[in-house]
């Protein structure tokens, strides 16, 4: 229940499709441990919505997001995430930043720290 009120919350508040989740991630989801508890579930979700293409595919065994690192630190996934919405918005630098929920210059700072 709480995995798909943050899939609706943060397909909202991204501007992305609604991602439907199925039955065999809502049991990976349920079988898992979650070590971080609601704060790891929360920025998985996000991170499975910013990236994923409009459907969140779980694995079984590990409940990690296909389309993601195997890691959940948010400052090796940060890089991807700043590629994936300059690639989906063309470059377009201002549309990128309101994506992610940043400015201009946060995001310009954060391509010049990537070398993109």
């Amino acid at each position: 229940m709480l995995a798909r009120h943050f899939l609706a919350l943060f397909a909202y508040r991204h501007g992305r499709p609604s991602i439907a989740l199925d039955e065999d991630a809502a049991r990976a989801i349920a079988a898992d441990r979650w070590p971080d508890n609601v704060r790891g579930l929360r920025q998985t979700i996000e991170r499975a919505v910013l990236l994923g293409n409009g459907d969140l595919m779980l694995s079984p065994a590990t409940a990690e997001p296909a389309a993601l690192a195997p890691d959940l630190s948010l400052a090796r996934n940060e890089e991807s995430l700043i590629t994936a919405a300059l690639e989906r918005h063309a470059f377009n630098v201002s549309r990128a930043a309101a994506q992610l929920g940043l400015t201009r210059a946060a995001l310009y700072r954060r391509m010049a720290r990537y070398g993109l």
